[in-house]
């Protein structure tokens, strides 16, 4: 029989947090799953992440919660309530639908035919020249993992199109712990494939561990999608949501499966949205967010008086994300002196970021105003220059600005010259480059998509914070790039990675500034060389 303050939330809370915190401090396994058992019947997707992202926010390394996050789902595991759910998510084409289907076919993969060829390779002779029979098996494992390791779109559709949203929501925990996860699951595929494909083929045992290990995880990541993520989401996102993520979903593509049957939402999914009740996950975010909000608005209280200037007036420019890390001495002064000072943590000498449409002069033709009369002195300096020889005379700059003639057509004039926007997208649409900006605040603006791209971009990533758009082994070198780019110590930096094993892949970050110096952002410029590589002598025209 369960307590009678089983149902207090509070109380659930602080017993789930407890049983988080002995795991993670290395008690029992055994013993944790007995309290778990005694005090709770069953337990809700949003108690699980909720105290996650406690012990995230008490100071444990998202990295820590990913190497155990596979035991939290065997402790609860039997007992998650089935999220309410809304029966068009299994529709086909619905992402939810193709998420569970492409599981579906990996499972299959995984127990119908890379385990069982593995036991029969496992159980044949061991002389140093395999069999015919024997090298089928071997054979067939290679095809297995090949069509295994296409899981890559699985996860990469997961982490460039839900994780953006769910940062949005304010559900930034869990992305983080399982993008860890995903990349430790490539990593033991890759392994197994190297292992594969080695002459002399390894031990059998090495070759065991390797697939045993890859099935395993990928099994607890299926049962954490299934169980916990789609619940955890289905109570947060709408039908706009849905439709943007199966819009971009085609670009990275699928696993295992043809593409989907097309889906968009209709007028019944925008009815049941909208008369869907706040979640017990939206109710939690709602609060969070609202205490955040009462806790900045006493502080702003508490400053001094100082008269108001025109960014102060405006909205803060500051994500929520952001936001979040104002209770966090530790996380505050890692901030960038920008952020701190539109946080009220610092004085700040100039506003963290001026309005972009202050920095593009607008031509629009219409009736010109009444212009006044030019200085004698001015008169005078340009006559003179036009008196002199042409290669004498400096060169007139033209600064960059927008101008909008009578018909609407917009003209992009810059010092080096002019382009209209068809021209202008069509241009980043040829480069043989991938290009991606992120501004003066570390969110991500713009990318540029060529048909090709070396790493999938989705509209969902506009707007998120870029080092969220990183898995968590690489967010603090990400910091440490824009870091230096705003404080002036290195204006670009460069680095090469061997994709997949086939592309040689060059990846450049360059601090962007205005002709004053001031920090913009960063542009990321990434280039398959490998053709580059390999050319020789000359090719002229």
């Amino acid at each position: 029989m369960m307590p009678d303050n089983e149902h207090n939330s509070v109380y659930r809370q602080k017993k789930i947090v407890e049983i988080l915190k002995m795991l993670h401090a290395g008690g029992s396994f055994d013993e944790a799953k007995q309290i778990f058992d005694s005090t709770f019947s069953s337990v809700d997707v949003s108690e699980i992440t909720s105290a996650e992202r406690e012990l995230i926010g008490s100071g444990l390394n998202p990295m820590e919660i990913q190497r155990l996050c596979n035991v939290h789902a065997a402790v609860f595991k039997g007992s998650i309530n089935p999220g309410s759910g809304d029966s068009v998510e299994e529709v086909p084409g619905h992402p939810v639908a193709v998420i569970k289907l492409e599981n579906t076919v990996i499972t299959s993969l995984l127990d119908d035919e890379l385990v069982p060829v593995l036991k029969k390779w496992q159980q044949s002779s061991d002389d140093a020249t395999p069999s015919p029979r024997d090298q089928e098996y071997l054979q067939r494992m290679k095809t297995a993992l090949a069509d295994l390791r296409t899981i890559d779109k699985h996860y990469a559709r997961k982490e460039n199109l839900l994780f953006p949203i769910m940062d949005r929501y304010g559900i930034t925990a869990p992305p983080k712990v399982m993008w860890g996860v995903d990349d430790d699951i490539r990593g033991w595929i890759k392994d197994a494939i190297r292992l594969v494909n080695a002459e002399p083929t390894p031990a059998k045992y090495d070759i065991e561990t390797a697939i045993e290990k890859a099935k395993k995880d990928i099994e607890e990541m299926i049962f954490k999608e299934e169980q916990i993520l789609l619940p955890m989401v289905a109570e947060v996102f709408t039908p706009d949501d849905w439709a943007l993520i199966q819009s971009e979903s085609a670009d990275i593509g699928y696993t295992l499966i043809p593409e989907p049957l097309p889906w968009q939402p209709s007028e019944r999914d925008y009815a049941e949205a909208a008369k869907r009740k706040p979640s017990k996950m939206a109710q939690e975010l709602n609060a969070m967010a609202q205490s955040m909000a009462d806790e900045q608005d006493l502080k702003a209280r508490a400053r001094p008086t100082t008269p108001a200037t025109a960014t102060e007036d405006a909205e803060s420019l500051i994500p929520d994300d952001l936001k979040a890390k104002q209770d966090d001495p530790a996380a505050l002064a890692a901030l960038p002196l920008h952020l701190r000072a539109e946080m009220g943590q610092v004085k700040a000498e100039k506003p963290a970021k001026e309005d972009a449409r202050a920095q593009i002069n607008v031509n629009i033709s219409q009736p010109p105003a009444e212009k006044k009369e030019m200085p004698e002195f001015v008169k005078q300096m340009l006559a003179d220059e036009a008196a002199k020889p042409a290669h004498q005379r400096r060169p007139r700059i033209t600064e960059s600005h927008l101008e909008i003639g009578a018909d609407n057509h917009a003209t992009i004039v810059m010092p080096t010259g002019d382009l209209d926007l068809s021209q202008l997208t069509a241009l980043f649409g040829v480069l043989p480059v991938d290009i991606t900006f992120v501004d003066a605040n570390d969110i991500v603006r713009w990318f540029s998509d060529n048909g090709d791209r070396i790493f999938p971009r989705t509209r969902a990533v506009i707007g998120r914070a870029v080092v969220n758009c990183h898995p968590p082994k690489s967010m603090g070198k990400v910091q440490v790039i824009l870091d230096d780019f705003r404080s002036g110590a290195q204006d670009h930096a460069d680095f090469w990675i061997n994709l997949h094993g086939t592309k040689k892949v060059y990846i450049r970050y360059f601090a962007v500034r205005s002709p004053k110096g001031e920090y913009l952002g960063c542009l990321e410029v990434s280039q398959d060389i490998t053709e580059i590589q390999q050319l020789t002598d000359e090719k002229r025209l």
